[in-house]
């Protein structure tokens, strides 16, 4: 009986572990699905550390407008309970943010739009820091 409790125990922290990669994965392939289209801008920077190359750190940013963002925000929402999540709002400006912790990586994931538009401009930066070994 206490080697099927730990196998189940297991298996539900596996399935936690792959909805959590799967959150991620979302946001960020809807933010590379995004940044080839025409109408948006992306920028991507890595930080390595000077001795062993190693990445540090990696920043995306992509920037857009028009209907996409009923998606964008959406898996945003859907993926609150994944991490912390917080909603802002100054100015009519949005800001969602949500900050995941995981065991090779935090990441923080923003997305800033304007709240009475539609369809205007948004913005989604990923920052993703790698912890140390």
């Amino acid at each position: 009986m206490y080697i099927k409790q730990r196998l189940c125990m297991f298996a539900l922290l596996l399935m936690g572990s792959v909805a959590l990669a799967e959150a991620q994965n979302r946001i960020d392939d809807l933010v590379e699905n995004y940044s080839t289209l025409g109408s948006s801008t992306f920028t991507s920077a890595v930080e390595r550390n000077p001795q062993t190359h190693a990445v540090q750190r990696v920043v995306k940013v992509l920037e857009s407008r028009g209907n996409n963002l009923s998606k964008i925000r959406k898996a945003f929402e859907d993926e609150q309970e994944t991490g912390d999540f917080s909603v802002k709002t100054r100015d009519d400006e949005v800001t969602q943010l949500l900050t995941v912790e995981g065991k090779e990586t935090n990441r923080i994931y923003m997305l800033q739009y304007e709240q009475f538009r539609r369809f205007g401009d948004w913005k989604v930066t990923i920052i993703v820091k790698y912890k140390n070994k």
